[in-house]
């Protein structure tokens, strides 16, 4: 009867292809953060200046916002889904 010897370094756990398979989420979660909180500093300005093209919603709204996008990642409740993510102000 032959035998085999395992490879240990081969082996993956669970956490280890939940984590190759969430990276691109995470990725792509990074990528919106960093293009909204953009969007939001922008629409503070435009606020400021009282610029009738301004999105809907309050000074308030859009700081309140902020702190929500600034918390999204791990940890965050349904992160790294989609549709989870903090919704604008509208």
């Amino acid at each position: 009867m032959a035998t085999e010897n395992i490879d240990w370094s081969q082996l993956t756990t669970a956490r280890d292809r939940a984590d190759r398979l969430l990276k691109p989420l995470k990725e792509l979660e990074a990528s919106w953060q960093t293009a909204e909180m953009a969007f939001i500093a922008d629409q503070l300005i435009a606020l400021e200046d009282q610029d009738p093209n301004a999105q809907p919603g309050t000074e308030r709204q859009w700081r309140d916002y902020r702190t929500q996008v600034r918390r999204w990642g791990e940890g965050a409740d349904g992160y790294p889904a989609v549709e989870s993510r903090p919704r604008r102000p509208v």
